[in-house]
């Protein structure tokens, strides 16, 4: 039985647990001293949640941040080096929307601009902050590896494959649902394209 819980108590054991049970473990109320399926099952948990948080623009591991300068002195075209964020994963965005930059070495980013500069990214939250319909997703996408990284139920895959599918599409939509039907940002290029009879990023005054 899965336990779909709200905002807030969401714990690494109780998605291990969940997950695991899946593939007929018995259930854990603890990591420590525990057998090989959940020592893998803990490593897949930290493995393939970031992998994942990465592959999504979702909004509860999004946040935005003032990026800070550094002293470095880059070399040309560069005007500045900034410092990428402490646990970034991917970027969304930057602000002010530039595009002459790029990203060294998974810790710099490097831009012909110069000032106050934020980035909206994508980061590992607390867990317990986890919502609901990620939790419940999240879970089927440990049991899917277990089942034959480590358990090797074979059997078990094709089910449990087919309900994170639905899972993922499920979890997908509640994120969208709670998205403004129109961006709150201004694109240069995007802004104003009209596809078909559809206004894109423009929202009439």
């Amino acid at each position: 039985m899965i336990i779909i819980t709200g905002v807030g108590m969401s714990s690494k054991v109780n998605i291990i647990s969940n997950a695991v049970c899946m593939l007929g473990h018995a259930p854990i109320v603890s990591l420590t001293n525990q057998d090989s399926m959940i020592t893998a099952a803990e490593q897949s948990f930290d493995m393939l949640l970031p992998a994942i948080l990465s592959q999504n623009n979702w909004r509860f591991a999004t946040q935005i941040q003032q990026l800070s300068e550094s002293i470095e002195v880059p070399p040309d075209p560069w005007k500045t080096i900034y410092l990428l964020p402490a646990g970034w994963l991917k970027t969304i965005r930057v602000y002010p929307n530039i595009y002459t930059w790029d990203i060294y070495e998974n810790s710099k980013i490097y831009a012909q601009f110069q000032g106050e500069w934020f980035m909206e990214y994508i980061f590992v939250p607390d867990i317990s902050k986890l919502p609901a319909h990620f939790t419940y997703y999240f879970t089927f996408e440990i049991a899917a590896y277990l089942a034959l990284s480590t358990a090797q139920q074979s059997a078990y895959f094709s089910v449990i494959e087919s309900k994170r599918v639905t899972a993922y599409a499920m979890c997908a939509a509640v994120e969208a649902q709670n998205r403004p039907n129109f961006s709150q940002v201004t694109f240069p290029v995007l802004n104003n394209r009209q596809l078909g009879t559809i206004i894109g990023n423009s929202v009439s005054s």
